[in-house]
């Protein structure tokens, strides 16, 4: 199996680890906000706004370099 396509299936299953990280934080996010049942409701949810975007741009900012570093080494293979 070449580098390249070990670094290819490494960076997709990062990837999709990122994504369930990303996806149980922000339930786990919600949950607490529940339970701690504040009254300025208009707060958490800008909060849980703010942390998904930037969990968002986290993972998509990890996808595009792990593309970029996957086609430089794909040119220097052929």
């Amino acid at each position: 199996m070449s580098a390249i396509r070990r670094l290819h299936r490494h960076a997709t299953t990062a990837l999709l680890l990122l994504s369930f990280w990303v996806a149980l934080a922000s339930e786990n996010a919600r949950q607490r906000g529940e339970h701690a049942r504040f009254d300025d409701t208009g707060s958490e949810s800008t909060e849980k706004a703010v942390l998904t975007a930037i969990g968002l741009a986290a993972a998509l900012g990890l996808g595009a370099a792990i593309t970029a570093v996957v086609q430089k080494y794909q040119g220097q293979i052929h």
